[in-house]
């Protein structure tokens, strides 16, 4: 609850949020800095473009389709993941031609949660169509994209942003509210040092993406393929050797039965691999700091994340069982069958929920090779047969076990482990750089680092001199520069050579 008094600062407003003290502030902190220009004059060509997307797909061959990007396919880091997009029928290229994404453009979320910010990477599928919730900028010579984006995700900027918001049921910023942002205009050559932050980013994320085809193409082959290709059938008729104590018609469909005989026929069973096996812990007392507790939210994209993972206390009794490192491979038991990760080195001591199957391996290279083949579309498939429940499916222990894991995904398994390293380095150092841009607004604007010091870093780097960027990147630690937290980047060298890995594939 708040009271505050306007006067000079009154506008065509009526909402008391609008005028929040914090957001009142900062603009206040943003104006008085000087070069201070409003979002609209920074905007050359912008527009939302206002359809839903509703039109069916049934039936419409792939070739047929174009991805359809909404707010809910970027994340809060500003990173775009194309492969969930939805689809549209192509005929919407030409229907909404502004609706089509162009590399470059700064895309912010206008409608709904509106705190997503994301720029379109130089590389993205064809004829990406954009969502009505989502606003198209592109901006004139003088602005870096990019660095908008850090703006905006900065923690001035989503203040800036949320006082904006209309409408009492669904969050909605106009148009003329979204332009009236007041910016902080740095000197294009700081745009260009904090904006390449964001474009190396990207760069490692797509660097990411190209280390996880490889991953794909290890763990299958056409014999796997093929069963994997199998048509879904209304019925089926098992062999004596298909058949086991289940009785449910799922676990016998013909697709999975395929690839069930195919795994078999070129592998052995995971019971013959692992070291131990068990299911995680409960706990439901959570505290702000404390020890990471990993539930299925944590792996449900495909890799561990404990960035938001909750905390239980460093006192609480937890079993060895519970307890990962780097030689566990992680399935979920509960809820989303079909997703698999390795335990990075990082990871370990953190805590797995119950919900959550801990595979121990005594090699590394074995855990990494089993996650990334239960994470293909066969493994997948075969995690699906023998899961049950009809409202919450869930994954048996000696089920499990009794998968065989296809040889020639074992004999190439060092391969894979090299391959996971070097994706999830590249997608923690994507997110440190993310990060980074925002805290470097931050400490533009808060006067803890000045322009001439940006500027200076940025002309040294164009002369092929890192000494000052990376005096600059030490200084930041996960809560700010110069804070409290552990340090942002921990290997200055590692990032380095994966920007120059990145660049060079």
């Amino acid at each position: 609850m708040y009271t505050v008094r306007i006067h000079s600062q009154l506008e065509d407003r009526l909402d008391a949020e609008f005028y929040n003290p914090e957001a009142l502030k900062t603009v206040q902190k943003i104006d008085g800095l000087g070069n201070t220009k409003r979002l609209g004059q920074l905007i050359a060509d912008g527009y939302r473009v206002v359809y839903h997307g509703t039109d069916s797909i049934k039936g419409i061959p792939e070739e047929k389709l174009l991805p359809f990007l909404s707010p809910t396919q970027i994340d809060d880091q500003g990173s775009i993941d194309f492969s969930a997009a939805d689809k549209l029928p192509l005929y919407y290229k030409d229907d909404y031609p502004k609706g089509l994404a162009v590399a470059g453009e700064l895309l912010i979320e206008v409608k709904g949660n509106v705190s997503k910010v994301g720029v379109v990477p130089e590389a993205f599928p064809k004829h990406l169509m954009v969502s009505g919730s989502l606003y198209k900028a592109s901006f004139n010579a003088d602005t870096n994209s990019r660095y908008v984006l850090a703006f905006l995700k900065s923690k001035h900027g989503q203040i800036l942003k949320n006082r904006l918001t209309s409408n009492t049921i669904i969050n909605y910023i106009a148009k003329d509210a979204l332009y009236s942002i007041p910016l902080f205009a740095a000197n294009s050559d700081v745009q260009k040092y904090i904006g390449n932050k964001v474009h190396q980013a990207e760069r490692l994320r797509a660097w990411a993406t190209t280390r996880g085809e490889a991953i794909g193409a290890l763990v299958a082959n056409e014999a796997m393929r093929s069963a994997c290709a199998a048509t879904e059938k209304q019925h089926n008729r098992p062999q004596l050797e298909d058949l086991s104590h289940r009785l449910d018609p799922k676990y016998y469909g013909n697709r999975a039965v395929a690839v069930l005989r195919q795994a078999k026929v070129l592998g052995k069973p995971l019971s013959s691999l692992v070291k131990t096996i068990a299911n995680g812990f409960e706990e439901r007392i959570f505290f702000n700091e404390g020890r990471d507790y990993i539930t299925v939210t944590e792996v449900s994209s495909g890799r561990l994340d404990l960035s938001s993972a909750p905390k239980i206390a460093h006192t609480t009794e937890v079993p060895d069982k519970a307890i990962i490192h780097e030689r566990c491979a992680l399935i979920v038991r509960t809820g989303s069958i079909g997703t698999a990760v390795k335990v990075d080195v990082r990871d370990r001591g953190a805590v797995i929920s119950s919900h959550l199957i801990r595979l121990e391996f005594e090699d590394e290279a074995a855990a990494a090779a089993v996650a990334a083949y239960f994470c293909s579309p066969a493994g997948k498939i075969l995690q699906h047969k023998i899961s049950y429940g009809a409202v919450q499916p869930q994954i048996g222990q000696d089920e499990l076990l009794a998968l065989p894991i296809p040889q020639f995904v074992l004999d190439v398994k060092e391969q894979i482990l090299a391959l996971v390293t070097e994706q999830e380095r590249a997608i923690r150092a994507s997110k440190s750089l993310t990060a980074a841009a925002k805290y470097l607004v931050e400490s533009l604007i808060e006067g803890q680092l000045t322009e001439a010091e940006l500027l200076t870093a940025e002309k040294a780097l164009q002369a092929g001199n890192d000494r000052l960027d990376r005096l600059i990147l030490s200084r930041l630690n996960t809560d700010g520069i110069d804070g409290q937290g552990p340090a942002l980047f921990g290997d200055l060298d590692e990032l380095y050579q994966l920007l120059t890995q990145a660049e060079g594939d």
